[in-house]
């Protein structure tokens, strides 16, 4: 597929998916969803590929839909636009099978709020500005994965104030992870991600797909999946080598 609306980078085991419509501070449309439905697809066979990073550059991350484009759509194109954004992009994301990362610089606002916390992690700059603004034009929010981040009182509390937070706030609240200058986003996001490339992949493979997992399950049903997992990496032959060196270091 040629790439219009998006750049997409693979270098040292790490995916990068950079919007790239700055001049309108990268909005998010059905193109947009379609070349990340693309990327993601690559980046998920290439198993080389051990962290991906998506990012809008370090002015932008994403204002939220393309307005101008949904004042177009009509009433049939409206579940398919969403449907293709939340439920199959941004899941796709979520349960990716290596962990995926948000760098964020300037506005994610409404659906570029929510493209950033279907990462695993936030990397923000201090210019970062985070918002869910989608009471004030007439539609609802996303909550579940927000609530699972922050609390369900501060969800509720972004979600129908329409409050626009700054990177320190994010950072307070639980909503990043790692605040930075913005002259450093970039390089600190890879930093992150190099963390994931030097794991054993099937033990970081299998550990994201737990994390997924066991929050949907009662806490006996969790332990037990912990168990079974711990059970599978301990008699794998890669743990035994990984052990055998560790023990052989410095001998």
């Amino acid at each position: 597929m040629d790439l219009q609306t998006v750049k997409y980078d693979k270098t040292e085991g790490i995916a990068t998916i950079t919007l790239s419509r700055p001049e309108k501070r990268n909005p998010l449309s059905p193109q947009v969803f379609r070349e990340l439905d693309v990327c993601l697809d690559d980046a998920d066979k290439d198993k080389t590929i051990a962290a991906v990073i998506i990012t809008g550059g370090d002015k932008v991350f994403c204002a939220g839909m393309d307005i101008a484009e949904m004042q177009t759509f009509k009433k049939e194109d409206t579940f398919e636009f969403w449907n293709s954004g939340y439920n199959l992009v941004f899941e796709k994301i979520y349960n990716f099978r290596v962990p995926t990362i948000a760098a964020v610089s300037g506005y994610a606002l409404a659906g570029g709020f929510d493209l950033s916390i279907s990462c695993d992690f936030r990397v923000v700059s201090e210019t970062a500005r985070f918002g869910q603004l989608e009471v004030d034009v007439h539609l609802s929010p996303g909550i579940d994965r927000l609530w699972r981040l922050v609390g369900l009182s501060r969800a509720k509390y972004l979600g129908m104030t329409c409050e626009i937070i700054n990177a320190q706030e994010a950072y307070r609240i639980g909503l990043a992870d790692k605040l930075v200058k913005v002259e450093d986003l970039q390089k600190e996001a890879r930093a992150l991600a190099a963390k994931f490339v030097a794991k054993p992949r099937e033990s970081l493979e299998k550990t994201k797909n737990s994390y997924i997992n066991v929050i949907n399950m009662d806490h006996k049903a969790a332990i037990n999946w912990e168990t079974l997992l711990l059970v599978h990496l301990f008699d794998s032959d890669e743990r035994k080598r990984i052990m055998d060196k560790f023990l052989n270091k410095g001998r």
